[in-house]
């Protein structure tokens, strides 16, 4: 055996789709950490970008992801080390498979076992399970394969490799992030380590795909459950991470737990032969941020990703004077850069002097371009024309209306991206005009409750203050009549949003709720305004899943629904 293995945990970002540029990225950082490394492992279905829905059914796609697939094959005679790839594979079925490859050979394939079926996940409706264990033999050490779902469970695959002597678990993984998951992850990784007695690779894919994002932040548990190695959080980053099996031998005679359970798969062993020596790697652990950092900083990895790999050259954004669109307009600066966005000013009768000040600061501060376009002649044109005199919350919402389609017709003329600004908690009540600032081709804070907005919007003050003091003063309010505020229709946001996240979060019940304190009446009027919205939310534009249960593919109520509680 010898005295390390060298493993490069290959943390790339791929674009569902474009399959010749996932390989070209694949053959890249395997060129480059070829020389010093054993094994190149890359995420779960990296070569067709994650997650690629649908397209899995279309027959034409398959046959592309194994062509490309043989291509890096071929292109691997030049490489020395052998390389670990996640793709969809079709042999008789389809699988979500980790293809291992050496000098231009498939060795063989390991199907993924368990496949999840809940949240944001549809893999039954794609893939077969797989049902067979793959370890490969390396200079003496024993590497286990299994694929993200695989290793959630303690009595899966792992436990059969440790059994077989594996001193490296290897699971390939594209987790989507959701605030407070990684610590999750970060503690079950820790305790398949010590349980098995073993090293754990945990190698997840980063960057952002529609209402999804991946926070990377791959991992090295060694067999105490210390974290050994880690990688950058919501950033590409190549680690390579030197191992010593005989520390797992050593550990194993001296305990002796494993000796105690039985084996559930079947698995093949695969010998490879490699008589390179790669030098010792000082282990690298990177931060891993918290809190408003780590949400914040998944919000402008869900941004660029979308802005990006859509081909948009701008973001353009309604600005109101208000905490919301302040906060997306620093989000898109920070996630875009200034030059790529354009704040739009839509006063009317009803808009504040501080509004405007307001909007000029932050526009000035952030360095943006800056549109005004008063709507009050338009508004009375339409008023005009539905011969209307007296004044109700159909004109409020025409107002919206009005700056939307003054949004779009900038969008569609010049291929501009609008930003919606609606929050989570007003998409959750249905406090937002369809059609008017609901509107918008991605929606940043979709998923981001009115509370979470202002710690957010705080926390982007303390790096650099570009939003205006007044705006955290001043009551929240859509100035679409004199004298508004949010709370006129709503209860105060901190109740709210307590009595939403129990509610959609946790799953609790009407009674459930007001057990905990909260006025029966409040309770039972706020499920009521969820219930009524969910036409509108099915029409809003996708956004950045924050929360454990987003509203998108993880919230699929019916539109028509008379089941009351």
């Amino acid at each position: 055996m010898e005295d390390h293995i060298n493993i490069t945990l290959a943390q790339i970002e791929t674009t569902v789709g474009d399959l010749e540029l996932n390989a070209k990225k694949i053959l890249e950082v395997w060129d480059a950490v070829d020389e010093n490394s054993h094994i190149v492992v890359f995420p779960e279905l990296a070569l067709s970008g994650y997650p690629p829905e649908d397209m899995l059914l279309r027959w034409d796609f398959l046959q592309e992801c194994r062509r490309q697939l043989e291509f890096i094959v071929n292109a691997s005679k030049k490489f020395k080390a052998v390389g670990i790839i996640g793709t969809p594979f079709y042999d008789g079925d389809l699988y979500n498979s980790a293809v291992v490859i050496k000098g231009g050979r498939m060795l063989c394939v390991y199907h993924k076992h368990f496949l999840p079926n809940y949240s944001v996940f549809d893999e039954k409706r794609y893939f077969k399970k797989g049902d067979e264990g793959v370890i490969l033999e390396l200079n003496g050490a024993k590497i286990g394969l299994s694929i993200c779902e695989d290793i959630w469970y303690p009595d899966g695959v792992e436990r059969t490799y440790a059994l077989a002597g594996v001193h490296i678990l290897v699971n390939i993984n594209a987790s989507p992030y959701h605030a407070g998951k990684y610590a999750y992850k970060e503690a079950f990784l820790k305790a398949r380590a010590e349980d098995n007695l073993c090293y754990v690779v945990y190698v997840n894919m980063v960057g952002g795909q529609d209402e999804l994002v991946f926070d990377g932040r791959s991992l090295v548990i060694d067999p105490t459950g210390l974290i050994y190695a880690r990688a950058k959080a919501f950033e590409e980053d190549v680690l390579t991470v030197s191992f010593e099996p005989k520390k797992v031998s050593r550990k194993r005679l001296l305990d002796v737990r494993l000796r105690e359970q039985k084996a559930h798969y079947h698995v093949i062993s695969y010998p490879i032969e490699m008589s390179k020596r790669c030098p010792f790697y000082t282990p690298r652990v990177e931060k891993s941020p918290q809190g408003e950092e780590e949400i914040y900083t998944a919000l402008k990895t869900g941004l660029k990703a979308y802005f990006t790999k859509n081909h948009f050259n701008k973001a353009v954004i309604g600005l109101s004077g208000g905490i919301d669109s302040s906060l997306t307009a620093c989000l898109a600066v920070d996630a875009l850069g200034k030059d790529k966005v354009v704040g739009v000013f839509m006063p009317s009768a009803f808009t504040s002097q501080e509004s405007k000040e307001d909007v000029l600061e932050l526009a000035e501060n952030l360095g943006i371009e800056l549109y005004e376009f008063p709507i009050d002649s338009i508004f009375k044109k339409f008023r005009e024309v539905l011969k209307v005199d007296d004044f109700s919350v159909a004109d409020e919402n025409l107002q919206a209306r009005i700056r939307a389609n003054l949004l779009f017709y900038l969008s569609n003329k010049y291929g501009w991206l609008v930003l919606a600004t609606s929050n989570k908690s007003e998409v959750s009540v249905g406090y937002t005009t369809i059609y008017g600032d609901m509107a918008g081709g991605f929606a940043p804070l979709k998923d981001i409750y009115k509370t979470l907005v202002y710690k957010l919007a705080f926390y982007r003050n303390s790096i650099k203050e570009d939003i205006p003091r007044r705006v955290f003063e001043k009551p929240p309010s859509a100035e679409l009549r004199h004298g508004q505020t949010d709370q006129d229709t709503l209860p105060p946001y901190d109740l709210l949003d307590r009595i939403l996240t129990l509610y959609i979060e946790e799953g609790l019940s009407q009674e459930e709720i007001v057990k905990k304190g909260m006025d029966v009446q409040t309770v039972k009027r706020v499920i009521n305004m969820v219930k009524l919205a969910e036409y509108k939310r099915r029409q809003a534009p996708v956004g950045i899943k924050i929360t454990q249960r987003a509203f998108g593919k993880d919230w699929r109520m019916p539109i028509t629904n008379l089941w009351r509680e």
